[in-house]
């Protein structure tokens, strides 16, 4: 009875959310920009995206190996689009993330480990993403405000430390000596999902963030493909230094699916490049089509779940 709730609720949910997102889209708007683009271009960076899920899902793969998990490529292909789709019907993008620790937890039976993979999958992309961006400030900071590299650097460093911390075996002994704390981390829960974070002191998390770089520079080139099926034509290293600070506002729960936060951002940053804000807006919903478009399918395939639940429920 509890799986057949749990199937019909798929569908439901999907149902839903699908008309809303088709509601909430503003076709009308994204069409006018569209019209006026390069398809051949536009379809390029499309390809790229498709490409870059399988790239991700492979990403997630090596760090379930190394909790020795096994989970074919093509279920977490399939997890990867129906996380794409609930980030554009959700507040933040990290809703799609916790869809993903579900339907793992679910598949696999470890909860933990579940958790752990995703979050660290989530961590080491944004990771590589900042790095990349430090690595061409040198090369770029004259062309963006120095609050913006400050920003960079920040971020960097922030992450660079969380991680430290998280694979430090002393830090988390330190934090079992605070009376709160301690008592928290001693429940099982919390000692499993310790101990998964552990196991990625190894050198095959080296695979996990040359996936991210791989990902990371598909990014950056989809991106690099819309400005051109725009006719904006200006230097990769804006998109190199740029990209990560849009993505970085994305995640932030500020609004819904980052309509008008991807905008802002847009318009904000390449306009320091002299892009007039009208393209700089025009590229910003191209990019969001697409990811959009790359959603739907993840939304169809959930249903579809919901269905074969259903189906396999009455046979």
């Amino acid at each position: 009875m509890r799986d057949r709730l749990l199937n019909l609720l798929k569908v439901g949910i999907s149902l839903g959310l699908l008309v809303l997102l088709l509601w909430k889209i503003g076709w009308r708007e994204t069409w006018e920009v569209l019209s006026h683009s390069d398809f051949r271009y536009l379809l390029a960076a499309w390809v790229l995206y498709l490409f870059s899920m399988v790239l991700r899902a492979y990403r997630w793969q090596v760090l379930l190996l190394i909790q020795k998990l096994s989970v074919p490529l093509s279920k977490l292909v399939s997890l990867y689009f129906i996380g794409t789709f609930f980030n554009s019907v959700l507040p933040t993008a990290f809703g799609g993330d916790v869809v993903r620790m579900y339907e793992l937890s679910k598949y696999s039976s470890q909860g933990a480990q579940s958790v752990s993979t995703v979050l660290v999958d989530r961590l080491s992309g944004f990771l590589v993403l900042f790095l990349m961006a430090c690595l061409a400030l040198p090369f770029s900071y004259q062309l963006i405000p120095p609050a913006v590299s400050v920003m960079i650097i920040t971020i960097t460093v922030i992450a660079l430390l969380g991680v430290w911390m998280a694979l430090n075996e002393a830090v988390w002994k330190w934090l079992e000596g605070l009376p709160l704390v301690g008592s928290l981390l001693q429940r099982r829960k919390a000692q499993e999902f310790r101990e998964s974070i552990q196991a990625y002191r190894t050198r095959a998390v080296y695979k996990a963030l040359l996936a991210s770089f791989a990902f990371n520079v598909l990014l950056m080139a989809m991106n690099y493909l819309v400005a051109l099926a725009l006719g904006i034509r200006i230097s990769l290293f804006y998109f190199l230094v740029f990209i990560p600070i849009i993505s970085f506002l994305l995640a932030l729960p500020i609004s819904f699916s980052g309509l008008g936060v991807r905008e802002g951002g847009y318009v904000l940053l390449f306009g320091q490049a002299g892009v007039p804000p009208s393209l700089a807006f025009a590229m910003s919903l191209c990019v969001y089509a697409i990811a959009v478009t790359t959603g739907l399918i993840g939304g169809v395939l959930y249903m579809l779940e919901g269905f074969r639940g259903l189906d396999e429920e009455r046979t």
